[in-house]
C-alpha cells in the first residue's frame, strides 16, 4: 500500500464521513477513487456497526428527557455509524437548514427532524426542501406554525430564500419575500401537534418571481428551487463543505448541470466533487480544519472506543460545535473559525479524557520498550494518523530524549507510561490531528 494512497483513502473518508477505521484503510487503498465514492453513495448494510451501545453514568443515554443525551445519541451514530457519507451529509444539512433547540424546546422534535434530514441526505434537494418545509422543528424554529393570513410571519420566507435555496440577495427582493409569507399561510401548532387549516391560508393572488398565482406553501419550495440562481448556489455550498479550495468555474458549470439534469440530484453533484483533484490537492499539507463534532468523532472511532462518558457534549459545546444547537440559522462558520485559544483548549480536554479512557496505568509499559516500538504503539492505539514530517521528527526526538536519563532507579513506572500518554495525546490533539 502506497503512502499516497492511503492518504487519498484518508483525505476523503475524513471529508466525506468522520474518519476511516484503522482496519478499513489498507483495504480501501487498494480499490480506485470511483469505486470508493460509488460505495459511499450507495451503501449497503445495517446503517450501524456492532459496537456497544452509548451509555452515560454507567447508564443508557436519554436522548429525550436528559440534557446533553441528544448531542451523545448522535456522537454515537457517527462513531458506529457504516454509512459514511449519508451521516456526513445528513450534518452537512443540520447546519444549512439550521434549527437549534434552544428555541424548538423538544428533543423528541429535533430527533425527528435528524430522521427527516437523513432520509433524504442523498435524494433529491427538492424532495429534501419539501420536507424541511413541513418539519415541526423548523416550523417552530422559523415561526412558520400559527403563520395567519392575517398576520403571516416572514421569518421562514425570508431565510428560505436568503439561507437554503437562494443566497443572500441573490434573485430576490422584499416583495417576493412578503409574497412568500402570505403563500405560507395555514401551518398550525396546538402543543407537539402539528397541521394545516385551509381556513388560515392567505388563497389570493400572489406575485413571487414575476409569476402570478394563487400560490400555497408547496409553490415557495418549487419557485425557488425552479429559479435560474439556485442551482449555482446549491452546488457552490456543496463543494464548500468538502474544500477550502476555490470551486473551479467549469466544475460548477458541470456540477450545476448534472443537479438540474437529475432533478435536483444530489449524488450527481456528489460525485463530481468527491472524485475531484482538487480534494485531493496537496494531501501532504491538509487545508481544512476538522469541524468539533468531526474531530471529536474520529479520534473515538480511531481509538475504538464508544460513548460511555457524559462530557463528551460538553466538551463540544465548548469546541464550539454541539448537533442540535448551531448558534443561528446561517449555522456554524468553518475552516480557520474552528480554532481559537478557547476552542483548542477543549480540544485538548477532549484527546486528554480520550487518553484516560485508554487506561495507560503505572508500570504497564517496559522500560525496555524502544523509542521506536513507543511510537509504534503509540501509533497503532490512535489508528495510525498522518504526521508531517515536522510532527514525525519532533515525535522521533521526544520517544528518544523523554527517558533517555531515566534507569531502573528512577520511577520506571511512571515515566515509561508516561511516554506513551504523552506520545498518544501528541498524535490526537497536536497540529496534524486538526486538519484533514
Amino acid at each position: 500500500m502506497s503512502a499516497a494512497g492511503r492518504r487519498r483513502v484518508e483525505r476523503l473518508f475524513w471529508r466525506a464521513g468522520f474518519g476511516a477505521l484503522p482496519g478499513e484503510v489498507a483495504a480501501l487503498a487498494r480499490r480506485d477513487l470511483s469505486s470508493l465514492v460509488s460505495g459511499l453513495l450507495a451503501p449497503l448494510g445495517p446503517e450501524l456497526r456492532r459496537a456497544p451501545a452509548p451509555r452515560a453514568n454507567g447508564r443508557p443515554i436519554d436522548p429525550v428527557n436528559v440534557a446533553g443525551h441528544d448531542i451523545l445519541w448522535w456522537l454515537d451514530r457517527m462513531i458506529r455509524g457504516r454509512h459514511a457519507l449519508v451521516e456526513r451529509m445528513t450534518l452537512n444539512w443540520h447546519d444549512h437548514f439550521a434549527t437549534s433547540n434552544e428555541k424548538v424546546t423538544d428533543a423528541r422534535l429535533m430527533l425527528a427532524q435528524y430522521r427527516t434530514l437523513r432520509r433524504h441526505a442523498l435524494g433529491t434537494f427538492r424532495g429534501l426542501a419539501h420536507a424541511v418545509l413541513t418539519d415541526p422543528a423548523m416550523q417552530r424554529f422559523l415561526d412558520l406554525a400559527n403563520s395567519d393570513r392575517t398576520h403571516p410571519n416572514e421569518n421562514f420566507a425570508r431565510e428560505f430564500f436568503e439561507l437554503f435555496t437562494l443566497g443572500v440577495n441573490n434573485g430576490y427582493t422584499e416583495t417576493d419575500v412578503r409574497e412568500a409569507a402570505r403563500a405560507l399561510t395555514g401551518f398550525t401548532s396546538n402543543g407537539a401537534v402539528f397541521g394545516y387549516n385551509p381556513a388560515r391560508h392567505d388563497d389570493g393572488v400572489k406575485v413571487i418571481f414575476g409569476r402570478s398565482g394563487r400560490f400555497g406553501p408547496a409553490d415557495v419550495v418549487d419557485l425557488a428551487i425552479d429559479h435560474p440562481r439556485h442551482a449555482p448556489f446549491i452546488c457552490g455550498k456543496i463543494w464548500r463543505y468538502f474544500t477550502a479550495r476555490p470551486c473551479p468555474p467549469a466544475t460548477l458549470r458541470r456540477m450545476v448541470s448534472a443537479y438540474r439534469r437529475s432533478g435536483t440530484g444530489l449524488r450527481p453533484v456528489l460525485r463530481i466533487v468527491l472524485t475531484h483533484p482538487a480534494l485531493y490537492a496537496g494531501l501532504s499539507e491538509p487545508d481544512q480544519v476538522k469541524p468539533p463534532v468531526v474531530y471529536l468523532a474520529g479520534m473515538l472511532r480511531k481509538a475504538g472506543l464508544p460513548v460511555n462518558f457524559e462530557d463528551w457534549w460538553s466538551l463540544l459545546t465548548d469546541m464550539g460545535q454541539a448537533p442540535f444547537y448551531p448558534p443561528n440559522v446561517n449555522g456554524w462558520d468553518q475552516d480557520e473559525a474552528w480554532l481559537s485559544t478557547s476552542t483548542i483548549r477543549a480540544r485538548y480536554q477532549a484527546a486528554s479524557q480520550v487518553i484516560r479512557l485508554m487506561r495507560i496505568r503505572e508500570g504497564s509499559v517496559p522500560q525496555t520498550q524502544s523509542p521506536a516500538e513507543a511510537i509504534a504503539s503509540a501509533m497503532a492505539a490512535t489508528g495510525r494518523p498522518w504526521l508531517s514530517a515536522q510532527s514525525r521528527s519532533s515525535v522521533a526526538r521526544f520517544a528518544r530524549t523523554s527517558v533517555a536519563t531515566r534507569d531502573a532507579h528512577w520511577q520506571p513506572e511512571h515515566y515509561w507510561p508516561e511516554r506513551q500518554r504523552i506520545l498518544r495525546h501528541f498524535l490526537l490533539a497536536g497540529p496534524d490531528a486538526q486538519v484533514c
